[in-house]
């Protein structure tokens, strides 16, 4: 992988492997440390390396357990399009839950999972057995009921997402190019050149066919999942968890989020703790990493 000057190269892992998904699709799942087990991942159209900054954080005192999504960071390349992609998700969560269970044993573990990856968190928690002590879930976007008065803003926001996701320019000749125009986004105005640099870098892939980089998530797969198809009763089945969870929210200074009050709302209904990251937006963990930290110790040391 080409990175860019001043990029914060990836960490080296005591361990890598794959986890085969049931259509042949693999997983990448890294780990760091020892201690008690911590397992991180990303959100839509990112990748864990992403949240380097973030999670590097706990490689002294944990075994700190990463992973890619399928088609997204690390994990194999997208092929086709998948029919009913947020049951696929979860059934991939189970897979790569079972993976690392395989390769490291079994363990009780803390869960610190960002968007996406916390409402898939949260989604087989609801049908699985699962190895948590206790979940932090970064702004999981968990769709209100259509009644509720955060539904419209909610799913504004969601599809303006899912329209972006498919406009997107999907190859580049360097790194450097995609870093630009992150840096250019008010989306990530709150994250520094390295964090910026360890984003554009862990989100291409090199294609040695084409001799150029190119989404390692591809943009109409990132756009599938935005669309939050396939997930009724979804937000009804979630807040039947009855583990501890504690749901974070970005407050930017200078607008409105449509996350606070669903995450809030979300909280209410299941009975999960909630905080805010002032002056933060969705990607609070890339521009206040060590805040988010402090919040995910401080939620383990309640548990234990």
């Amino acid at each position: 992988m080409d990175y860019a000057p001043s990029a914060l190269a990836p960490a080296a892992e005591t361990h890598a492997f794959q986890v085969l998904l049931e259509d042949g699709a693999t997983a990448s799942i890294r780990v760091y440390g020892t201690g008690p087990r911590i397992i991180c991942s990303h959100g839509n159209g990112l990748a864990i390396d992403a949240f380097q900054s973030f999670w590097r954080l706990f490689t002294d005192d944990y075994e700190t357990v990463v992973f890619d999504f399928r088609h997204h960071g690390r994990s194999s390349p997208y092929r086709q399009p998948i029919p009913h992609v947020w049951p696929q998700l979860v059934r991939d969560y189970e897979a790569i839950m079972q993976g690392i269970t395989r390769e490291l044993g079994a363990a009780r573990s803390l869960g610190a999972f960002h968007s996406m990856s916390a409402l898939t968190t949260l989604l087989h928690a609801a049908e699985y057995e699962t190895p948590w002590i206790g979940i932090v879930g970064f702004e999981p976007p968990a769709t209100p009921p259509a009644n509720y008065p955060e539904f419209q803003s909610f799913r504004a926001e969601n599809d303006r997402l899912a329209g972006r996701a498919a406009q997107r320019r999907s190859t580049f000749p360097n790194v450097q190019e995609l870093f630009e125009s992150y840096r250019r986004s008010s989306a990530f105005a709150g994250v520094d050149d390295a964090g910026l640099q360890a984003l554009a870098a862990s989100t291409l892939r090199w294609n040695d066919d084409r001799q150029l980089y190119e989404l390692a998530c591809a943009r109409e797969f990132e756009a599938s999942i935005f669309t939050m198809q396939d997930l009724p009763g979804a937000w009804e089945r979630m807040c039947s968890v009855r583990l501890p969870v504690q749901l974070v929210a970005g407050e930017p200074k200078t607008r409105n989020s449509p996350f606070v009050d669903m995450e809030r709302a979300f909280a209410r209904d299941g009975g999960f703790a909630f905080t805010t990251v002032p002056d933060a937006s969705h990607f609070m963990q890339m521009e206040k990493p060590a805040e988010c930290a402090a919040i995910v110790r401080a939620f383990h040391a309640g548990l234990t």
